[in-house]
C-alpha cells in the first residue's frame, strides 16, 4: 500500500504520497525518486537545474529520479500540494509489462530509469488520475489502484515519445535515438525557460543542430512547429495559474512570457474560446 507522508528516507522504497496545506513552506534542496508534483489549490513553485516551474491546479510537474529540486510556497491563502513518489523501478516495470512479452519479462534484467524531458504537463487524463488519487487517501486499496493508473499514464506518455521517434525522417535506429536525445534536450530547455525569450537559433544550438534542421526535426517529432509548441505551453501554463492563483491577468501574462496583455488576451481567447478574465471567473 502507498505510504502517506513518510520520512524522506523512505521515498523510493515504496510508492508514497506527500501532501499538505500551508501558506508558507520551503525546502531548499531535495533529491528523490521519479515523482509527479501537483497543486490542488493555490500556486506553488518548484525549481530544478533546468528551470523554475510555478504550478496551479490545472497542471503538474514531472521530476526525474535523482534530480535535485527546491519547492517554495508563499501565499495569503493555504496552498494544497499533492505529490506522488514512485518506488524505484515501479514505472519502469509498468512500462515493460505493457510493451514486452511474458517470456521477455521472465528473462529481462532491470531496465534503466525512465526519464522525461517534457516536465510541465497539462494532460487531462493524467490530471484526472491525480485528482482521483487525492480523493482516495482514506481508502488504501483504491489509492493503490490510482498509483498504478498514474504509472500507466506515464507509460502512455513514454510510448508516445517512442512513436514520435519513429516519425523522424531518418532510417538508422542509432541516428533516430541520437536525434531524439538532442530534441529531448531542447524541449527540456524550453520547459525550464518558458518565461524567457527563446530565439529558435538558441534552442537549435543547444541541440547541436542548424536552425533549419532543428525546425524540420522538431516539427516531425512533436507534430507542431517550435513556435506553436512554445505558445501552446505558455497558454496552458497561464490557464493553470489563472485557475489556481490570485495573480492579475497582466501578472500572469508577463509571468508566462507574453510581451503584452493585449497579445496574451487575443491568443488566450482564440485558444480557449473565452477571455482570461472569463476563464478565471468560470473556473
Amino acid at each position: 500500500m502507498p505510504l502517506i507522508n513518510p520520512p524522506a528516507d523512505q521515498l523510493g522504497r515504496e510508492n508514497a504520497i506527500l501532501g499538505g496545506r500551508a501558506r508558507r513552506y520551503e525546502v531548499a534542496r531535495f533529491t528523490g525518486p521519479l515523482s509527479i508534483k501537483a497543486v490542488l489549490s493555490g500556486t506553488a513553485t518548484w525549481e530544478t537545474a533546468t528551470g523554475r516551474f510555478a504550478l496551479g491546479p490545472a497542471g503538474c510537474l514531472i521530476v526525474n529520479d535523482g534530480e535535485q529540486y527546491a519547492i517554495s510556497v508563499e501565499a495569503p491563502q493555504p496552498v494544497e500540494t499533492f505529490c506522488i513518489f514512485f518506488q524505484r523501478g515501479f514505472v519502469e516495470d509498468a512500462d515493460r509489462s505493457m510493451t514486452s512479452s511474458s517470456a521477455a519479462l521472465l528473462d529481462a534484467d532491470a531496465p534503466p530509469p525512465i526519464e522525461f524531458a517534457e516536465r510541465l504537463n497539462f494532460d487531462g487524463a493524467l490530471r484526472e488520475a491525480i485528482v482521483r488519487a487525492s480523493r482516495r487517501i482514506g481508502d488504501p486499496l483504491a489509492l493503490d489502484a490510482s498509483i498504478h493508473a498514474l504509472a500507466l499514464e506515464l507509460v502512455r506518455m513514454r510510448n508516445d515519445i517512442d512513436a514520435r521517434q519513429a516519425r523522424l525522417p531518418v532510417l538508422r535506429r542509432a541516428t533516430r535515438e541520437e536525434l531524439r536525445r538532442r530534441l529531448d534536450r531542447s524541449v527540456a530547455i524550453i520547459h525550464g525557460r518558458l518565461t524567457e525569450s527563446l530565439p529558435l537559433a538558441t534552442v537549435a544550438r543547444d541541440a547541436c543542430l542548424s536552425t533549419f534542421h532543428f525546425h524540420r526535426l522538431f516539427t516531425s517529432y512533436f507534430g507542431e512547429t517550435p513556435h506553436r509548441y512554445i505558445r501552446r505551453l505558455r497558454l496552458q501554463r497561464a490557464a493553470a495559474l489563472l485557475r489556481g492563483g490570485s495573480r492579475s491577468v497582466s501578472e500572469v501574462a508577463l509571468d508566462c512570457g507574453f510581451e503584452s496583455v493585449g497579445s496574451f488576451t487575443t491568443l488566450f481567447s482564440r485558444h480557449f474560446g473565452v477571455s482570461p478574465g472569463r476563464f478565471r471567473s468560470d473556473a
